[in-house]
């Protein structure tokens, strides 16, 4: 655990504090401003727990209860809280009675799984997260458990034919994702293709799983699969700039410079604006980007000439 807390302040700078005044001078201040603030106080919340202020995050997770009433997201929640100070009884109690009220949270049956870990009963931790995603199979971090719990013990044929029925449900696009993985592990590039467009097709934020699947495939050298996954499902105007950044990179490998810088500056004119200098940035890192752009701009102009030069002799002609 750091000794400081990077935080970012009223004025939107980040600061630096050690975790004792932070404590003292930050925290008590942020819990009265934000105390009727359900929104503000439930992410000031989980910078709590994130650094580790176990008293502190009890208090704003209480409050939250209070605020939004025993829903399944506050309840699981304070449960979290209460796992991470140690407390795993309380937390049990509370999952179990988020389950009774929340039947189909997948949600909190992977926390109560980790609840069983911590006891030492992996049976019922499996049994209850193996129960968890097939109520929910698109959980990020209930998959990894699953995932590391076979891969661990040897067992990849096993878990293949596991996330195989789990994509299998209706709604399913995480499980393709780990079978995706696995089929790069094993150099079997047709078959992680396949189960990387399933997992797009299948996802309702397309433009994060394209990120995610862009980044594999990029740092496993994948270029031109990366390219063909751009063209068929990246948008210029997804929210976040990254997958661009991934399909420039990929394009400059394969000498695709020109269009490169041509997809950065249209996906820079669809970007919120505290994005917007990222694409500079990234150009200024693209040795020739500069002269590239130049000569782009005086090919637009001579052609711009051209074409006025065209219609003005025409002009005169029918004059």
């Amino acid at each position: 655990m750091s000794e400081f807390v990077t935080f970012t302040n009223e004025f939107g700078h980040s600061i630096d504090m050690s975790r004792e005044d932070y404590q003292k001078k930050i925290i008590p201040h942020n819990l009265d401003l934000y105390w009727d603030q359900k929104e503000k106080l439930r992410d000031f919340a989980m910078e709590l727990v994130k650094e580790q202020f176990h008293e502190q995050a009890a208090v704003a997770a209480d409050r939250l209860l209070e605020l939004y009433g025993p829903i399944e997201s506050a309840l699981i929640f304070r449960a979290v809280v209460h796992m991470q100070a140690r407390e795993f009884d309380r937390a049990k109690a509370i999952l179990t009675d988020c389950l009774e009220r929340f039947p189909s949270s997948g949600t909190a049956c992977t926390n109560l799984a980790k609840v069983y870990a911590f006891e030492g009963d992996e049976a019922k931790a499996f049994e209850t997260l193996n129960t968890g995603l097939h109520k929910d199979p698109n959980q990020e971090n209930g998959l990894n458990m699953y995932v590391e719990s076979f891969l661990s013990g040897g067992r990849k044929e096993e878990l293949k034919e596991r996330l195989k029925a789990l994509a299998g449900l209706e709604g399913a696009w995480r499980p393709q994702l780990h079978l995706a993985r696995v089929a790069l592990t094993e150099e079997n590039l047709l078959k992680a293709m396949h189960w990387y467009d399933q997992a797009i097709e299948g996802a309702k934020d397309r433009f994060e799983v394209v990120m995610t699947v862009t980044g594999e495939l990029g740092q496993a050298g994948y270029v031109y699969q990366l390219i063909q996954i751009c063209e068929k499902y990246w948008s210029p105007d997804f929210p976040f700039p990254y997958a661009g950044f991934n399909y420039a990179n990929a394009l400059i490998a394969t000498d695709q410079k020109e269009k490169a810088i041509a997809i950065l500056r249209t996906m820079q004119e669809h970007l919120p604006d505290n994005y917007k200098p990222m694409v500079d940035h990234f150009l200024l890192r693209v040795p020739g980007a500069q002269e590239v752009e130049a000569a782009a701009a005086q090919k637009v102009a001579d052609s711009q000439t051209a074409d006025s030069a065209h219609k003005k002799s025409w002009w005169k002609f029918w004059k």
